[in-house]
């Protein structure tokens, strides 16, 4: 049984199933677009030479990517399951067991907006792209409607009483557009500016247009040549930033508009809502949460600005909590995913003189590079002996990076997480759960058996599933891993004999 885009109200039967939007004909070869390309050119260059097989080929073509697709999806949502089937000659069947759902996020893009649909991503938790079922176009209304009843089912049953009723919701955070003066320190808009200039150079030298442009270029040279050096270095340094800070400041507005981040108690849920042209709705239940990730980008830092994501099991496991704001927001919106204390902002374990050691000489080696080759400069005759301070200040310039690391890198046990703080220029920490450990891992090689030290990889399910704490001691890392992960490690605890206390992992 098949009828197009129905309302979403009761529950399906086994056999009753349901199309998408007759509107996906039009808003899926967009999507698709830059996959088609290379089928546009083919049957562009196959009618230059022979405008018959063109025409063929599109009429073959056209159906294949819009008429097609839709009329081979279908999905129904039962009491025990959403599923969707697609494909004509490799059938593929999606599903998501309600009872399993952790989350339901709603995208719309500018084709969807103006069409009124919505896409729909529903996700179990678990790691697998085959447990995450996407409706592509389903009207903006049964969207909602759906997305509210699923969510509802995804509700721990615990919490399933029928005196419950929906809570409001609890404001975590909202955009500030105080926030924006963040956006020009992520590098974001001179990136894509580059980006599009090389783009654009390309597709001239494509066209021909710097072939026919040289006696103009030659014109705009000679105009050039008039300018003061320092003028027009000052100009195009003006030009740059102007250009990198309103790309920057554009892209952040198009990504977080109307951002919030939200909280229902009721069903255990954050929500996260942003965007200005592509509209999303992220819905993470909190029970994947392991644990959060606060960076501070080396540009954002001096300025005050943070990035906060959260630790997470299932498809995507570092969603996004906090756009760039500033560092106090994100400890504040951290504290409160985690329910926790300073884990963001506490002292943490230093590292010790091995540690130093290492950092200090793998960040020398740059500079000790470029100060032999002023030497053998000076002495070959090329350079003038004034040089050699030039290599000098290189070398001892390039101790300062290899100090930052090492004042960025620590480790801590609290009653809850393990902190973790990677030796980076930028400044990182990952709180993780203790509850979210699953195993550790210790390696150690040549020139860190040199210095007395080791890296202790904290297994996860969350996130990146591996996080290292870099250069400790092997007592230190003894007792990071009987601290979080007693029972785990008892049978491989080797105790001194005379004290009882811990030596060593075996």
């Amino acid at each position: 049984m098949t009828r197009p885009e129905p309302a979403v109200r009761a529950d399906d039967r086994p056999d009753e199933w349901h199309r998408l939007s007759p509107w996906m004909i039009a808003v899926r070869p967009i999507e698709q677009l830059p996959q088609l390309f290379p089928l546009i050119l083919a049957i562009v260059f196959a009618g230059r030479g022979a405008p018959d097989v063109g025409v063929v080929l599109t009429i073959v073509a056209v159906p294949l990517v819009t008429v097609v697709p839709w009329l081979m999806t279908r999905y129904q949502v039962t009491d025990e399951h959403v599923r969707l089937r697609t494909g004509l000659i490799t059938r593929k069947v999606a599903t998501a067991r309600r009872d399993r759902i952790r989350s339901v996020d709603l995208t719309a893009s500018p084709p969807h907006r103006i069409l009124r649909l919505t896409k729909i991503r529903i996700g179990t938790g678990t790691d697998k792209g085959a447990s995450t079922v996407e409706l592509n176009a389903i009207g903006s209304t049964d969207a909602q409607a759906l997305y509210a009843r699923l969510m509802d089912t995804a509700r721990a049953p615990s919490d399933q009483t029928p005196a419950d009723e929906p809570s409001p919701p609890e404001v975590l955070s909202r955009l500030d557009m105080s926030w924006l003066r963040f956006a020009p320190f992520s590098l974001t808009g001179f990136a894509t500016a580059a980006a599009a200039a090389g783009l654009a150079a390309q597709a001239a030298n494509e066209a021909g247009l710097f072939e026919r442009g040289a006696t103009a270029a030659e014109r705009v040279v000679d105009t050039v040549r008039d300018i003061p050096v320092a003028v027009l270095v000052v100009g195009i340094v003006v030009a740059v930033l102007v250009v990198g800070v309103a790309l920057s400041v554009a892209g952040y507005l198009l990504a977080y508009w109307n951002f919030s981040l939200t909280r229902r108690r009721d069903d255990h849920t954050l929500h996260v809502r942003r965007g200005l042209l592509t509209t999303n709705v992220t819905s993470l239940d909190e029970n994947r949460i392991r644990g959060i990730h606060f960076h501070e980008p080396i540009l954002m830092r001096p300025v005050g600005g943070a990035r906060l994501q959260a630790i997470a099991t299932g498809s995507d496991k570092t969603p996004l909590l906090l756009p760039p704001a500033p560092a106090a927001e994100a400890v504040r919106v951290g504290e409160l995913v985690a329910h926790d204390g300073d884990e963001l902002t506490g002292h943490l374990r230093r590292h010790g003189a091995g540690a130093l050691a290492r950092r200090v000489t793998r960040s020398i080696w740059g500079g000790a590079v470029i100060a032999a080759a002023v030497v053998v400069g000076v002495v070959v005759g090329p350079l003038p002996w004034p040089w050699v301070v030039v290599g000098a200040l290189v070398l001892l310039g390039s101790v300062a990076p290899g100090l930052i690391r090492y004042r960025h890198l620590g480790v801590r046990v609290s009653e809850r997480s393990v902190v973790i703080a990677p030796p980076r220029l930028a400044r990182h920490r990952y709180a993780i759960d203790r509850d979210g450990v699953v195993g550790w891992t210790t390696r150690a090689s040549w020139f860190q058996r040199r210095r007395g030290v080791e890296t202790t990889v904290l297994a996860t399910a969350a996130g990146t599933e591996a996080y290292a704490a870099v250069d400790l001691e092997p007592t230190a890392s003894t007792m990071v891993m009987t601290t979080v992960s007693p029972d785990l490690l008892a049978p491989f605890v080797v105790r001194s004999d005379e004290t009882g206390s811990i030596d060593q992992v075996s």
